[in-house]
């Protein structure tokens, strides 16, 4: 009786490094679902809230008025430090705040859309993070073995955005051997993709 079993390519039990995304829309940049770019300046992808994208351009085109002629902040306001000190934008304490905390969660509300795999006891793993949370994410195999699932991705403790593992039922022992499947993921409120992973499908004669 024929069993189909997969052995991950190249990887040994637990988890390993995710692959890189492939560049789609604005690439790794990308912001989650309800976030956009903040560009206090134009290399300025930290992901926020419109409200505070239209906030931040308010202090920008207000910054003048709020700085002294030596370049320090009048009474009441600080440099708000979005990138450092570098940036002497002069600004309200609750925004200087505000962006720290925003910094703070920016890889968490980038769209980076990674995949990766992991074997645990002969069998497939396929597991992702920065999706949108709670947002389908369909798994697409192709090569020796054409299957899809559309899965949810969740929120999970160490894992930036949606993130999920899922083991889509390829057991079994196998001798390696070289990659003649592939999976990709792409999550569908987006429409962004994952670069493909490959992994080794075989089947055993009993």
């Amino acid at each position: 009786m024929a069993a189909a079993t997969v052995v991950a390519a190249g990887i040994g039990g637990g988890l390993i490094t995710p692959s890189v995304a492939g560049a789609q829309d604005y690439g790794p940049s990308t912001c989650r679902q309800g976030y956009v770019w903040r560009v206090a300046r134009a290399s300025d992808l930290v992901c926020v809230t419109p409200q505070t994208r239209t906030d931040t351009a308010n202090d920008n085109a207000l910054a003048p008025d709020r700085t002294l002629p030596n370049g320090y902040c009048k009474q009441g306001y600080v440099w708000r430090e979005a990138w450092g000190s570098d940036d002497l934008t002069c600004v309200t304490p609750q925004t200087r705040a505000q962006a720290r905390y925003d910094n703070s969660q920016a890889d968490d509300r980038r769209l980076a859309v990674r995949l990766w795999i992991t074997s645990e006891n002969g069998t497939l793993k396929v597991s992702g993070d920065h999706f949108n949370v709670n947002g389908p994410v369909r798994l697409v195999f192709s090569g020796a073995v054409n299957r899809s699932w559309t899965i949810t991705a969740t929120r999970h403790s160490g894992h930036a955005g949606g993130s999920f593992g899922f083991i889509p039922g390829f057991t079994g022992p196998c001798a390696p051997g070289n990659p003649n499947s592939r999976v990709r993921a792409v999550d569908l409120t987006s429409g962004r993709s994952t670069a493909y992973v490959p992994f080794v499908y075989c089947v055993r004669f009993d």
